[in-house]
């Protein structure tokens, strides 16, 4: 029989207290499980490998003249422009740029330093070379540095006397001369028992001498400034004004005339000769058997047979006067002056500088240069002799004092106007306050 509504309550009631007594477990976790985590795979890092920092660049600028230009189609210039990349090699924070300009004028090397000390200070060079004139002109008027204290290690014992001499301006070292040159003589060997070292010599042996008795631009040629010094003379005073010493000053004019009276002089051909290139001239073509010679034109240009040997003087001592190419410091900077000194160190090491200043024909200023030249060991003596017993040319001033005093007191005794005492006296006369 179907149940009644009421019976079905009953039953759904007595279910409800049966499960409302049963003993309850405790509540499920609402916190998910979390499993517990396995050791980490080791991590590799990447080895950065530090870069060095890189040294900065430093660029040293040079000027040089044109007859030294590295760029030159030459043997010359071509081992310049080699001992220069050679020293970039060398270098790694440091390199060398090379800028050629005019030896002279406007537009020159003196020229333009004086313009860009004013105007552009940031486009002077570290280093320059000028000739001698212009490195004493520049010196003193505050262009240059002094290079006392920074010259490179060993310069002082291997240049020449007159190496020292030639860069001083005002007591300091002011320059350090690259290339110079020197008057001496040449002959022909055959027409001489020895080398014609005294004025005895070579008025005794009768063969014609000639040297540039015609001066120029009405001053003395260097040959009687040589020969004048070598007898003893002096060109200033004690006080440094230009002066004359009578006696030597005789002494040469007295060879001169005796000289002419034995036809050793020729006073027409002679005094028609105004530079060693006539000399040289009249050497080559036999109207002499020894002259008065520039040391480049002999060196660049030898003539087989011919042989060099000091000037003659009054008792063989060997004199000349040198001038040339010389380097000055231009940065006041001593970082730069110190790296200007390595380059200048570098362009006097013998193993370039002698083959470099004998392919140009100007004479090394030192000894380790002069022996590296490939020359015969009797030139290398001559040339030895010359380079120890040369003096720095005269400065301009005093040569444009003494210069026409000089030449005038030449002709003089060479056209027979006056005896060499006279003209020495008149000489020396003219000169006093």
């Amino acid at each position: 029989m179907p149940s009644s509504p009421v019976r079905l309550m009953a039953i759904g009631v007595a279910v409800l207290l049966l499960v409302g007594c049963w003993p309850l477990g405790p509540s499920p976790s609402l916190t998910p499980t979390v499993t517990p985590p396995t050791s980490p795979l080791p991590t590799t890092t990447p080895t950065v490998t530090p870069i060095p920092p890189q040294p900065l660049m430093t660029t040293l600028v040079l000027w040089v003249p044109e007859d030294l230009s590295p760029y030159a189609e030459t043997e010359a210039g071509a081992l310049l422009a080699q001992r220069l990349e050679a020293f970039n090699q060398t270098q790694a924070d440091l390199q060398v740029e090379t800028l050629v300009k005019k030896a002279h004028g406007r537009g020159g090397l003196l020229d333009f330093l004086r313009t860009a000390s004013v105007a552009a200070p940031s486009v002077l060079p570290d280093l320059i070379v000028l000739d001698l004139e212009d490195l004493r002109v520049a010196a003193q008027a505050g262009l240059l540095q002094p290079m006392d204290g920074v010259l490179p290690a060993g310069l002082a014992e291997d240049r020449y006397p007159f190496a020292a001499e030639l860069g001083q301006v005002g007591g300091q070292t002011m320059g350090v001369p690259l290339g110079v040159e020197v008057e001496h003589a040449a002959y022909w060997p055959g027409l001489f028992a020895a080398p014609p070292l005294t004025w005895t010599a070579v008025v005794s042996a009768g063969v014609p001498f000639v040297f540039p008795a015609g001066g120029q631009d009405g001053g003395v040629n260097d040959t009687t400034l040589i020969e004048y010094l070598g007898a003893g003379g002096r060109l200033a005073d004690a006080e440094g004004n230009p002066s004359l010493d009578e006696e030597p000053l005789a002494a040469v004019l007295e060879f001169y005339a005796q000289a002419a009276a034995a036809g050793v002089i020729s006073p027409s051909v002679t005094l028609s000769i105004t530079d060693t290139e006539g000399c040289w001239e009249a050497l080559r073509s036999g109207q002499a058997g020894i002259a008065a010679v520039d040391s480049r034109r002999f060196w660049t240009a030898p003539n087989p047979g011919l042989a060099p040997a000091p000037l003659p003087s009054r008792s063989g001592r060997v004199i000349t006067l040198a001038r040339g190419w010389m380097v000055g410091l231009v940065t006041s900077d001593p970082n730069r002056q110190e790296r200007a000194m390595e380059l200048l160190a570098w362009l006097l090491a013998p193993e370039g500088y002698g083959p470099w200043t004998q392919s140009l024909g100007y004479l090394p200023a030192t000894r380790s240069g002069l022996a590296s030249w490939a020359v015969d060991e009797s030139s290398r003596a001559v040339l030895g002799a010359l380079l120890e017993g040369a003096q720095a040319a005269p400065p301009q001033p005093v040569r444009e004092a003494v210069g026409p005093v000089l030449q005038e007191a030449v002709e003089a005794v060479l056209t027979g106007q006056h005896t060499p005492a006279e003209a020495a006296r008149q000489a020396v006369e003219s000169l006093q306050p």
